[in-house]
């Protein structure tokens, strides 16, 4: 049985109460296998249902506290729920500050994210979404070497959405007086 069906109820509780969520935090501290269940395992697709979104979400914050995994399952969910701007910030930001994707982050092409799961979903992000300048503010607001891997997507795509980054990230650091060094680090 999923630790996760197991304990729904404690996270949906986490939520909200901050006792509850130190109460979490205890419990796996104290007990190896749910430490292994709820922070490193992979979540499948029959957990989805146990939470909604918003709880996924702040569960997956919650992992990522304790040094847990991104997870390929609950970013695809989170990914199709995230339908607010406040949403897509959030998500894009458990990404942006994960610590293996901006381990991975500095030394990564634009196109070489087959062997991390952040990076993958980034440059995925950065090629996808419509909105490119969303995904640019973003970027900027994390300011991690995952931020900057975004940009370099980005700023790499040959088309009128990345002409259109670059002309705003040279406004930016235009305005703040930053270096060609940064500008190079987001790959202009």
């Amino acid at each position: 049985m999923s630790l996760i069906r197991i304990s729904a109820e404690l996270i949906r509780r986490a939520v909200v109460d901050e006792g509850y969520a130190q109460d979490l935090r205890d419990a796996v501290a104290a007990d190896q296998v749910a430490l292994e269940g709820l922070v490193y395992a992979e979540i499948v697709e029959e957990d989805l249902d146990w939470l909604v979104p918003s709880e996924w979400q702040w569960f997956a914050h919650w992992r990522q506290s304790l040094r847990g995994p991104l997870d390929e399952t609950v970013l695809r969910h989170l990914s199709l729920a995230a339908v607010t701007r406040f949403a897509r910030f959030d998500l894009r930001g458990l990404v942006l500050r994960d610590d293996r994707t901006n381990e991975l982050a500095p030394e990564a092409g634009s196109h070489e994210t087959r062997h991390d799961l952040g990076l993958r979903w980034l440059a995925h992000e950065a090629k996808e979404f419509p909105d490119s300048i969303e995904v640019a503010l973003d970027a900027l607001q994390y300011a991690t070497e995952a931020s900057w891997f975004t940009l370099r997507v980005l700023t790499s795509i040959d088309d009128e959405h990345s002409e259109e980054v670059r002309a705003q990230l040279r406004e930016f650091a235009t305005q703040r007086q930053l270096g060609e060094e940064i500008l190079h680090r987001w790959g202009m």
